[in-house]
């Protein structure tokens, strides 16, 4: 029993500083956070994102993205949604430059401006299969070319505003985007 409360005791105090995921069975099962961070998630769920630059940037490039050819269009898994949410996702991680398929799965599931982007509703998600899919098929030329083309009708302030910082920005900035709004981003 003294281990158990040990046990117990590190794990609450690690609880007081970052959330706590618990697993039942090798899956996340419940998070153990401090309730100011339960409060500050509040805010951020209640925080409206639609001045966000990137659905700014989804606004204007709406209108391109049916331009998109047949063939490029062949090369997107289409067994997934619908093709506008596949292209969008396709412009999200070009945009963010988002390299790694653990962390596109992972920001579609929580990135709320992520999911606004490409428009999930309330709930839904790709599994990691299909994000793999999906970023394997981004790096298609054809792809690279029609994503281009849609981002060049764009003003570049608003692309510069909604695109990722370049790499010699700050380590102090990238971090704190890294982690803004509760989300560990990796």
């Amino acid at each position: 029993m003294l281990e158990l409360d040990r046990h117990l005791s590190r794990s609450l105090e690690q609880a007081r500083h970052a959330p706590l995921c618990v697993q039942r069975y090798g899956h996340p099962w419940v998070w153990v956070l401090s309730s100011d961070a339960w409060a500050d998630a509040a805010r951020w769920a209640a925080l409206d994102v639609e001045a966000h630059p990137l659905l700014a940037l989804r606004r204007a490039t709406d209108a391109q993205l049916p331009a998109w050819p047949e063939a490029a269009i062949a090369t997107l898994p289409l067994d997934m949604d619908d093709v506008r949410m596949l292209q969008r996702a396709v412009l999200l991680l070009w945009v963010q430059a988002l390299d790694s398929a653990q962390r596109v799965h992972d920001d579609l599931r929580h990135h709320q401006v992520y999911r606004r982007f490409v428009g999930f509703g309330r709930g839904s998600a790709w599994s990691p299969t299909q994000c793999v899919r999906i970023l394997q098929a981004s790096r298609h030329p054809l792809l690279r070319r029609c994503v281009e083309s849609a981002l060049a009708a764009v003003p570049a302030t608003l692309l510069q505003s909604a695109a990722v910082p370049p790499a010699g920005a700050s380590a102090d900035r990238v971090e704190q985007q890294r982690i803004a709004g509760g989300c560990l981003s990796y």
